[in-house]
């Protein structure tokens, strides 16, 4: 993945706990933990939009009327196979 060089304030105390965790070699680098941290910020960012939209899309009589109507149409070809295919 590319990277661009940030700068960024952070308060000391994550600072010193991050730098920390690189000196036990937990994590590679400081900016390899901030891009862990921000990476699972925006996958819990991404999770809450989601859900959103979803919760909206639940409020469309349409929208449930067709998937609805998908759900049952693939009911009908669902193998039910046990086990690992």
């Amino acid at each position: 993945m590319e990277s661009v060089k940030s700068t960024i304030n952070i308060p000391v105390g994550l600072k010193k706990e991050l730098n920390r965790y690189v000196a036990l070699k937990i994590v590679p680098s400081f900016s390899g933990g901030v891009s862990a941290a921000i990476e699972s910020y925006l996958k819990e960012l991404r999770r809450l939009e989601y859900d959103k939209q979803m919760a909206e899309a639940a409020g469309d009589v349409e929208f449930m009327r067709r998937t609805s109507e998908c759900h049952e149409e693939m009911c009908k070809y669902e193998s039910g196979a046990p086990g690992e295919w």
